[in-house]
């Protein structure tokens, strides 16, 4: 596990799977569609009898958000992450928690571009404590080594990727 300190935060990456039972907040999927259906278009695979396959990502900590659909196909997809990241940060100081973790198997699925969600979720990040924050905590958990080397890569050039 990779550590970097933002502000007095300790900022970790990690690659999954990750048991978030000790996480007072964490970002993840409510169900990630296993492919495309040609027929509903709603990102489901529809089996011959009519049943869509999705798999559901478990959680245990106190608190689940949820990632927005999105896919590779909406060109607003990096502020959408970006929001959703940063609403989870405010929820969190709001309910007074002091760990998040950043689950990102659904937009891997989503084929979501790895360096993408990484700089958008560390730019939230980043953004979040630079007016500071009672958070002590943020795990990023990458869900292949691709993403995780995406987050390592945005982590050591948050200031060249917000012009700071």
């Amino acid at each position: 596990m990779e550590h970097h300190d933002f502000r007095g935060v300790d900022v970790s990456v990690q690659l999954g799977p990750c048991d978030d039972s000790e996480m007072g907040l964490v970002v993840k999927a409510p169900s990630i569609p296993v492919g495309l259906s040609q027929k509903n278009g709603k990102g489901s695979v529809r089996g011959a009898s009519g049943f869509e396959i999705s798999i559901k990502e478990a959680a245990n900590a106190e608190i689940v958000r949820h990632w927005p659909s999105v896919s590779i196909q909406n060109p607003n997809r990096r502020k959408i992450v970006y929001q959703a990241a940063k609403d989870a940060l405010k929820d969190a100081e709001d309910v007074k928690v002091a760990s998040v973790g950043f689950f990102t198997l659904a937009l891997e699925i989503a084929r979501m571009p790895s360096w993408e969600v990484a700089e958008e979720i560390v730019k939230a990040v980043y953004d979040h404590v630079k007016t500071g924050t009672t958070l002590d905590r943020i795990i990023l958990v990458a869900s292949s080594p691709i993403q995780l080397s995406s987050f390592q890569f945005a982590l050591h050039n948050i200031k060249i990727i917000r012009n700071d």
